[in-house]
């Protein structure tokens, strides 16, 4: 990835000029926008324009630091900036927005202005070879930053307008660069060089790229926001620079669900698509997202065996996710250093003797999306006291999907536990015996509603802020709780609670089970018919590649199945997957992919040609299908083969042999392989058990009295 140097940008506050340009209203705002709104765009090299003088939004200031009024929607006017790229992938100023053209005759005259370092060049996929410079034009479209980045020749550099821009080193497509992360909203977000180059770098080879921070899901992660956002920067495109050949989409995890959803939710804006990293929409991935914590706290707290569970590929059993004996990651050696210190304190506490995906890379994201006291962005400071005003939760942040409830103003909640059998899938295999299985779902429990979440404290709680939150949480002053915790009148779990355990409904003894999580019908309802579900049929067959490296060994969240469960759906809504191509990268020891950025490179080389617009320095022409690679790159097998024994009854394929799959909560529970179950249909336990879903446990009076004790409304019927 190139590297850019940003400094410049955040200490602008620079005037307009005669190269500001004016968009269209079209382009600007939509009704019912989120508030409180933080601006960040000034932070980019734009000037903040006031919209209000009642406190609303943003403060706005003036070259002296006086303020001037607030900007509730942070609109901006356009700039350009041009830059020149070195060798070594660094980015060089040559012409700021309020700057003449510097004149004089060559690319020598941009060297001196640039300084000591080369100027790169670089070459275009019709093989001519450029001095890598760069007209950049950034502005606000929809209230976030959109950025629109070309080649251009020396000549428009040192001479030209960019208003009337020269388009000959454009190759006529267009990569549109989406990102992932996980955010809440209430921001406009911010901006990286990944919006300037794509990842991987298309624009030095002759590509546009464009981008916009609204279509990064680490700021917000309404997608159906997103997709609007993306339409308006799109014809933002087209006003300037007239139609592309194809406009591509690029961008992981995030940003792979975005593409997905556009593709789904808006046919004519991409013309092929590369998610990496992929997980066919959120709102499907939140649904075993939530079984983690309850699971991890039920296995290491509240069984009567937890010995057992402490081998961690038994832990699989319940949560599906990879598992691993003996693997020490960042978190679990967190809760290494946390058991050392609570012994102390004489609470049990276990040490982790290995890891689960749901420990390293989930543990933390169910606050984020469930509880409205607990997520953050990094510019809300800029709010001030309307901060409090934010429901920080994801179904909050994407609530135009969800719906709101209006008896209690909290976003509504899909998310559903009752009749879930967790560990249905042992228990028939024999793996786990007919009393932990009942152990197990006696004490799961489910997720309170939104208005009866607490703050989170350790370790989702900076310690210094601990005092803080449990001030807030009982309503006492400060003193209180200090005294309170001078004399040990806390629990263990009022001050440190990873698996958000205060705000889950818990077992009351042995013989009244902890109540399961019903989910809000309308929000069901809602968040099915929204867009938000990437359910599958798409109104316009286009190429898609799937490519993720593969990062089951080191227990990452993006796991591989994800990739296949989008092609399910596909196959199940519209009878077949022929324009989608899945490809993975295998990884070395440490989870890296070292030809990653190459097979990228490769999967969009193959997209120009199946669109009919490869060159002589486009690669991969023939590979239009279904693939895997070694971590240096090399061709471990391709075809229609490939993945065979995933999706069918064949004989398992080299890809499938090479990347092991695994599965999660809701499949060893019974669920269906395409994750989108949000409710289950329920029947009574009698008729589970006449029907033989427990294989050949045939329960006692005893053992049957004591599962409709925990499944009061039936059992799931996937």
């Amino acid at each position: 990835m190139r590297l850019l140097n940003l400094s410049f940008l955040l200490a602008l506050s620079l005037p307009a000029s005669a190269a500001v340009v004016e968009l269209d209203q079209r382009f600007q705002l939509e009704p019912d926008r989120q508030q409180p709104f933080a601006c960040t765009a000034q932070d980019f090299g734009l000037e903040l324009i006031v919209d209000n003088h009642e406190g609303l939004g943003t403060p706005v200031f003036d070259k002296s630091g006086e303020p001037t009024g607030y900007s509730r929607d942070c609109l901006a006017e356009s700039r350009f900036w041009y830059y020149a790229v070195d060798k070594r992938g660094g980015l060089h100023l040559v012409r700021a927005h309020d700057q003449a053209p510097p004149g004089g005759d060559g690319l020598g005259v941009i060297q001196a202005l640039v300084g000591n370092t080369s100027i790169a060049t670089t070459t275009l996929t019709d093989g001519r070879e450029v001095p890598y410079l760069i007209r950049h034009e950034r502005g606000v479209i929809n209230r976030f930053i959109y950025s629109i980045s070309m080649l251009v020749p020396v000549e428009e550099v040192l001479h030209g307008d960019p208003l009337q821009p020269d388009q000959s080193l454009w190759n006529g497509r267009l990569l549109y660069q989406f990102q992932g992360g996980v955010g809440i909203g209430h921001t406009q977000g911010r901006f990286s060089s990944r919006g300037i180059f794509g990842r991987p770098d298309r624009l030095a080879r002759g590509y546009a790229v464009v981008h916009s921070t609204g279509n990064r899901t680490g700021d917000h992660y309404n997608v159906l926001l997103a997709g609007r956002t993306a339409e308006r920067v799109k014809a933002r495109f087209v006003q300037r620079h007239g139609e592309p050949l194809y406009t591509v989409g690029m961008g992981g995890s995030g940003g792979a669900v975005q593409q997905y959803l556009i593709a789904q939710n808006h046919p004519g804006l991409l013309d092929a698509a590369v998610p990496q990293r992929s997980y066919p929409d959120m709102a499907t991935q939140i649904i075993h997202l939530g079984d983690c914590a309850l699971l991890d706290r039920v296995m290491n707290r509240e069984v009567a065996d937890p010995e057992f569970w402490r081998r961690w590929d038994r832990r699989q059993w319940l949560q599906g996710l990879n598992a691993i004996d003996g693997h020490i990651g960042r978190n679990a050696e967190r809760q290494i250093r946390i058991s050392r210190i609570v012994r102390l304190l004489g609470i049990d506490y276990p040490a982790p003797t290995g890891s689960s995906e749901c420990m390293e890379s989930w543990l933390g994201l169910l606050p984020l999306a469930f509880n409205p006291h607990f997520g953050a962005e990094r510019n809300w400071h800029l709010l001030g006291e309307q901060v409090d005003q934010i429901e920080r939760s994801h179904f909050s942040d994407a609530v135009e999907a969800y719906g709101r409830d209006p008896d209690t103003g909290f976003a509504r909640v899909p998310w559903d536990n009752v009749g879930v059998q967790y560990g249905l899938r042992a228990l028939r295999d024999g793996r786990i015996t007919p009393k932990q299985f009942l152990d197990v779902n006696h004490h799961v429990g489910g997720w309170k509603p939104p208005r009866l979440w607490r703050p989170e404290v350790l370790p989702f709680t900076w310690p210094r802020d601990l005092v803080g939150t449990l001030a807030a949480d009982h309503g006492w002053p400060r003193w209180r709780v200090i005294v309170a915790l001078l004399s040990g009148s806390f629990s263990f779990e009022e001050l440190f609670d990873p698996y958000s355990g205060r705000n889950a409904w818990r077992a009351a003894g042995p013989e009244q089970p902890a109540a399961r999580a019903a989910a809000d019908p309308a929000a069901v309802e809602a968040i099915l018919a929204s867009g938000m579900v990437f359910h599958g049929k798409l109104a316009r067959q286009i190429p898609i590649i799937d490519l993720r490296d593969y990062l089951e060994p080191v227990l990452d969240m993006h796991h591989a199945r994800a990739s296949f469960v989008a092609r399910a759906r596909m196959l199940n809504a519209q009878g077949h997957a022929d324009s989608h191509r899945i490809w993975f990268v295998d990884s070395n020891p440490d989870g890296v992919a070292p030809s990653i950025e190459e097979i990228s490179h490769l999967a969009l080389d193959v997209i120009a040609a199946k669109l009919g617009h490869a060159s002589g320095h486009d690669l991969g022409a023939g590979l239009d299908q279904d693939a895997c690679f070694e971590p240096d790159g090399q061709l471990i097998a391709a075809g229609p083969d490939a993945w065979a024994g995933i999706l069918d009854d064949h004989p398992p394929g080299p890809c499938t042999q090479r990347f092991p799959l695994f599965s999660n909560s809701r499949i060893e529970a019974g669920g269906p392989f395409t994750d989108d179950v949000f409710q289950c249909r329920l029947i009574p336990v009698a008729s589970a058990i006449a029907g033989g879903m427990y294989g050949d446990w045939a329960p006692d009076a005893g053992q049957r009295q004591r599962l409709e004790a925990i499944f009061p409304e039936g059992v799931c019927e996937f």
